[in-house]
């Protein structure tokens, strides 16, 4: 092949995603088992349907929140005792934590954990969790611990990582460098606070940097092999690299909380963290939350706000008008449906995640990892969860193993295509799968769930940015310049109720 077309095709293999460029000949065969896609990408259609309805029904209230993902919902717990109103996009709450349903059978879709709770975290967040009934305050930790104990994960059956053909117990196990590193981060352990506007002052400049040059600056072993564990890392939690987020990120992930000093609890349901969802929904209003509502027009009304909503269900046009409104939808939309806003998110660099549910029969006495974390992939692959080790109340004789791609962001766009190559996904999914897994994988079902604004990548100059507010328009989500974790995106909601 000449050259000059070589070197072309191969920029162009770079620029797609796996299912596109993949040619193995196993990914092509089709399968005897239901493949199910889920994606809000396909709402432009409806908006259009939408702008030729008439208004059939009218509301008011004193303030509309947009999005019922964490950071939403918190606002509605925020004022569950006052006049506000809640709409969503999708058939379910929760956002990137949101959870897929099979016969009864929640599956998690997005986010997965969290951790327990040092005592210097924000007191909001805490106060919340408490009121829930999801935490206890233990004395003895001075931290503060999950109250349903039966969805804890035992140490002994965390995680397991693959690299290069063999299986270990961690992703970074403990070499002369990863020693290093630790050193290094020790005197920033107990200063990396949740949320991260809580940052001490003196600290704040790490946000400035990316995490590589401080990695650099701290003569941390630059050997490509040991600088990938941490890009695995990053990419897990955050979606970029450590030369994509900043050195702020890249220290809270090793230092938040005391995992040098004592063991730290690991709280992991079936349904991921809609656990969390689930909690919060059940103390608010079924007459003020809707889901498939479509928010598709905001316009500045007197001192309000006059908002267009399609009742995707009834296929009906419902205006609200409304005091107040917090956004805590996806940002990228902003400018599409409030023109008039000035929309502060315009640098915001997000990263596309998919998740794939594998559904099979429950095996007896499995004895396998929580966590399996795949470092050989190209495609986007860091690993599943098995529920086989999660607590088995809700399951229900099946066994799902959920797998999670990070993507690249300038793959967005071939997310619409998904549908199209469910099949190699899947079949893609399950090699990947079982090279980890001793004993078959026989799938009943299949579920893939694309996410193209999952994750606002931690870039340098992306924390502590003032998001400017617009009157009484405020904005709430992980994507606020804040870090994307359950704790920040809740926090967020929080604050912006309580600025109103």
């Amino acid at each position: 092949m000449e050259r000059r077309k070589f070197i072309k095709k191969t920029a162009l293999g770079l620029s797609v995603p796996f299912w596109l460029t993949s040619c193995h000949s196993d990914f092509l065969n089709g399968n005897d088992f239901p493949i199910s896609v889920s994606s809000l990408a396909q709402s432009g259609h409806l908006i259009k349907n939408a702008l030729t309805l008439g208004v059939s029904k009218k509301r008011q209230t004193e303030t509309l929140i947009v999005g019922g993902g964490l950071a939403g919902m918190a606002a509605a717990y925020t004022l569950k005792h006052k006049d506000y109103l809640l709409v969503e996009l999708d058939d379910r709450y929760g956002g990137s934590s949101s959870a897929n349903n099979y016969q009864g059978i929640a599956l998690g879709r997005g986010a997965h954990y969290d951790l327990a709770y040092p005592a210097y975290y924000g007191a909001e967040v805490l106060k919340m969790f408490e009121q829930l009934g999801v935490i206890e305050y233990q004395a003895w930790t001075d931290s503060w611990s999950f109250k349903d104990r039966q969805h804890l994960i035992p140490a002994a059956r965390r995680q397991q990582c693959f690299q290069d053909g063999r299986l270990r117990k961690a992703v970074m196990p403990k070499t002369a460098a990863s020693q290093k590193l630790m050193e290094r981060l020790l005197p920033f352990e107990g200063r990396m606070v949740m949320p991260t506007r809580l940052t001490p002052p003196d600290l704040q400049y790490l946000d400035h940097m990316t995490f590589d040059a401080f990695l650099n600056a701290q003569n941390i072993d630059t050997d490509p092999s040991f600088r990938k564990l941490i890009d695995y890392q990053m990419l897990d939690d955050y979606g970029g690299t450590s030369q994509q987020v900043s050195a702020l990120a890249g220290i809270h992930y090793y230092t938040c909380r005391p995992y040098q000093k004592q063991f730290v609890e690991l709280f992991s349901a079936p349904e991921g963290n809609q656990y969390f969802v689930n909690k919060i929904h059940k103390q608010l209003s079924s007459q003020r939350i809707l889901n498939q509502h479509l928010v598709y027009h905001i316009e500045k009304q007197g001192a309000g706000y006059l908002v267009d909503v399609l009742d995707i269900t009834h296929n009906e046009r419902l205006q609200i008008k409304t005091d107040a409104l917090i956004y805590a939808g996806q940002k990228h939309s902003l400018p599409y449906i409030a023109p008039e806003i000035d929309s502060p998110f315009k640098k915001n660099v997000y990263a596309p995640w998919m998740v794939v549910n594998i559904l099979m029969k429950q095996k007896p006495n499995n004895y396998g990892f929580w966590q399996n974390e795949y470092l050989d992939s190209e495609s986007g692959f860091l690993g599943f969860i098995d529920s086989s080790v999660q607590h088995q109340g809700s399951l229900k004789g099946l066994q799902c193993l959920t797998g999670y791609y990070c993507l690249k962001p300038e793959h967005r766009s071939q997310l619409l295509t998904v549908a199209d190559h469910k099949d190699r996904i899947v079949n893609e999914t399950l090699t990947y799968m079982r090279a980890m897994v001793k004993g078959p994988i026989q799938p009943e079902a299949a579920f893939i769930h694309v996410m193209g604004h999952a994750m606002s990548i931690p870039t340098p100059h992306y924390l502590f940015n003032p998001y400017p507010e617009i009157g009484n328009f405020k904005f709430a989500g992980a994507d606020t310049g804040r870090l994307p974790l359950l704790f920040e995106a809740i926090d967020s909601g929080i604050m912006a109720a309580n600025s109103l």
